[in-house]
Formats: C-alpha cells, structure tokens, sequence
C-alpha cells in the first residue's frame, strides 16, 4: 500500500546529490578523526560534472550539469564526537526534453555546520543550515520562473551500515516556492504537456456516481460519434480520502493522475482516464497483521478473507463494476474497448475485480505493486479470459511481489494462455513504486499500445 510519500522529486534529489559528497567525508573524518580534544581543519576546491536522464516527470529529460564546493572541516573539540562542515556551493545544470525543449536550474548557497553527530553504532544525524538562493529554475531564454530564496535547515539521519536514510524535517525561512509545488508542475510549461487542462474533479455530489473521482477527457474526446476508450484508475492506500473537491487533491499525488496533473500525459493518447477515489470507512481491523513482514500483503490478504466489502481499505470488486457501469453510460466511451490499471491497493482493487467479473466489462487490466494471490485462489485459470499485464519491484516491503508472481506464473501455465495475455515484468531494482515505470514507460514497456490491442469480446 501506499502509506506516506515525502518523496524527494527534482528539487529534494538535486539537494542531496549536492550534499551525498560532504555526508561521505564528514562520517570518514568523524570515524578516523583524533582524539576529541585535538582540532581537524582541512580546507578544499572540487568540481563534479554530472549527465543523467531524469523520469521524475513520467518523461525522459536529460540532465547535464556541474557542482562546485569551496569546502571548509573542522572538528570542535568541546564537543565529543561531532564535526563540522561549511560548503561555499554552486551548481548549474540544463534540462531538455525529448523535442528539444529545455529549461536551467541553479542554485548557490553557504552551507554552514554540516554537522554529522553519531548516535549509536553506524548511524548518524546531520544538519544542514544552508543561506542564499538554493533552487532557481530559469525558461530557454533566461527569464525567472521559480526561485528559492532564504534560510533553509535539512534533517536527517544515514545509517553507513545498511544505507538507510531517514528524513527528520526541515525548516524554512523565506520565499521557497519549490517547496510549496512540485517542481514538474512548474516546468510543465516549459517542456511538458498541456495535459492538467484536461483534468477535472467530479467530487461526491456533483454527479450521480456515489464516490468522487478525477476526468481526464483527451482533446479528440467527443460527445457524439464515435466513443473513446476508457481506462479506470484505482489509487493506492495513501490516496484514499473522503471524495470532497479537497479529499480528491491526494489523487494527484501518485500514478497516473500525477503524470496528467503535472504535465506528463501525452494529449495525443486517446485514452479517457477515469480516476476513481476510495473511500475507508472506520471499523476495519488491521492488528491481526501487525508486525508482520510484508504487512500490506496480509491487510490486502485479510481484506478478501472478510469478504472484500466494507469497512475496507482497498477498491472493492463491487465498486470498481459499479464505476464501470457509470461511466460506460454517462461518457461517450467504447464500450469494447474499457480497461482497468491500479497501483497498490487498487492493483489489489483490480484483481478481486478480474476474480469476481471476469471478462464482463473490461477488455484488458494492469495491476501494478498489488495482491493477485487471493483473487488466483478464486478464480484460477478464469482469469485469463482477461489479458493482464502485471508489474512488480522486486525490493518491495510493503506488498509481497509473489502477490504478482504467483497468479502470473499459474496463469501462464494455464492452457490456451498465449504470452501476450498474461505478461508479468518485475523491476529489479525497484521497491514498492515499480507503478512508476510502468505507467511512464521508462524502461520501453508500453502499457497503453498493449491495453488497446485488446477489445471486449
């Protein structure tokens, strides 16, 4: 499931690429450094080039840039175990999209007291008190579009054992707008699509539908003629919320709403997306898997043994019909041509749905980062009367991967089971978000060409 996000997107990874040098050598100075009575300076210049290309916006942008540090050690001799940095910084780099278009970022800053104090065996706490101006995204022809400015204090601690880094908050003062919003909507103008245009909230209320959801009608949508096809999106855990104009904003935080809401959904696609918003109501008990590895997995797990119905945390099978139902008759949608993708919670969502329904409704499904092994021990060999194309992060902790690979491997073994109707694609060096890769494309696996190459019988 999808819990809490705090996922460091352009601005954040920017921020600790600066940083990731100084972290190294303040935890090799500290664990090597004399006795804490004696005092280490060391004053230094480096510069590091850096090319990569970027997906963070659901498309390739190719970075290339260069940082460089005026970086000055010492340790305080009052102070036993701690050691401290000051990072005179600058980085300038370009970003350009696949059609050329391209946009800068700078940022400039002194960086004062890094400081990398042990708190037990190999784990470290850091502080990082920056001033000047950090972030500052500039268009092709040099004007301003967003600029950091002020104070800025970054938390968190490195465990040098295992690598985890855990985030321990940040402190501001002053304008810092790219805190605010994320950085790929600012620049969709600059290089994305115009694709949040086309978006809509159809909260609770304003419809005859019971829950609340996002529209996406692409610019070839028609109300007469010809319907367009239609996929139903059902969100993770973390995007729950009670389906009022406000609960809905949390929908934009993952998956495919967020490539839309930010820009990077192709327009040209002619896929009507319907992003159905579940709401949780109280009363289900989650105790019996707590502590447990893979928690999710047994929530989900616990959620179909109780039924699937309500109070639940994931899409039921009953809800994702009925939204079928609704939109198959308020939208000018092909009816042959519907199909279903959902990320964690909701690839469990569309599961339950491919064990309860079959093929009665949709044409394809892609669950992604979800629990099929219940809806396997339903449904068995049936489900292949729809083509499912299955996604899965091989270092996922939160679902269990076997809940892709086992009710994809079974399939796949079922007679008169072609390939291409039961593909399963495990990212190897993804955890719980391989949703990510699959609904943007960065590894070449073209979700949609597949789902529409695929009609209702």
């Amino acid at each position: 499931m999808v819990t809490s996000l705090g996922s460091m997107r352009t601005t954040g990874r920017r921020r600790v690429a600066v940083f990731s040098f100084l972290v190294g050598l303040v935890v090799a100075i500290t664990w090597g450094a004399a006795p804490a009575a004696a005092t280490v300076t060391d004053r230094f210049r480096f510069t590091a080039p850096y090319d990569f290309v970027n997906w963070d916006c659901g498309y390739p942008m190719q970075v290339i840039g260069v940082e460089s540090h005026v970086v000055v050690v010492r340790s305080d001799k009052k102070l036993d175990g701690h050691v401290f940095v000051t990072d005179n910084y600058e980085f300038k780099e370009t970003r350009t999209a696949a059609d050329g278009r391209w946009f800068g970022v700078t940022g400039n800053g002194l960086a004062k007291d890094l400081k990398a104090k042990s708190v037990g065996g190999s784990v470290y706490e850091f502080s990082f008190i920056n001033t000047g101006q950090p972030f500052t995204i500039t268009d092709s022809s040099g004007a301003i579009v967003s600029r950091d400015r002020g104070y800025f204090s970054f938390n968190y601690s490195v465990d040098f054992a295992d690598g985890t880094f855990t985030f321990l908050g940040i402190r501001l003062s002053g304008p810092h707008p790219s805190f605010n919003i994320e950085t790929c909507k600012a620049v969709a103008p600059l290089v994305g699509t115009e694709s949040a245009r086309y978006l809509t909230a159809r909260p609770i209320g304003s419809t005859t539908f019971s829950m609340g959801y996002y529209e996406y009608l692409p610019p070839s949508y028609q109300n007469t003629g010809s319907g367009s096809p239609l996929l139903i999106a059902l969100n993770g855990y973390g995007e729950n919320g009670d389906g009022t104009a406000a609960g809905l904003q949390i929908l934009l935080s993952q998956g495919i709403p967020r490539f839309i809401d930010i820009g990077g959904w192709p327009t040209d696609r002619p896929l009507v997306v319907l992003a159905l918003q579940h709401v949780e109501e109280p009363g289900f008990d989650y105790s019996p898997c707590d502590g447990v590895p893979w928690g999710a997995s047994c929530v989900l797990q616990l959620q179909d043994q109780r039924g699937d119905t309500q109070p639940a945390p994931c899409t039921t099978a009953d809800e994702v019909h009925d939204f079928v139902s609704y939109a198959v008759a308020h939208y000018n949608v092909d009816p042959k041509r519907v199909y279903v993708t959902g990320l964690s919670c909701g690839g469990y969502g569309a599961w339950e749905y491919l064990a309860k329904y079959g093929n009665q409704q949709v044409a394809a499904a892609v669950p992604a980062s979800g629990e099929g092994r219940p809806a396997w021990s339903h449904a068995g060999c049936a489900l292949g009367s729809v083509p499912i194309w299955a996604f899965a992060g091989a270092l996922d902790e939160d679902v269990n991967p076997q809940g892709s690979i086992v009710p994809m491997t079974n399939l796949q073994a079922c007679p008169g089971i072609t390939p291409d109707r039961a593909r399963l694609t495990v990212y190897s060096d993804f955890g719980h978000d391989a949703w990510n890769p699959a609904y943007d494309g960065q590894f070449g696996d073209d979700i949609y060409s597949w789902m529409l190459g695929f009609t209702h019988p």
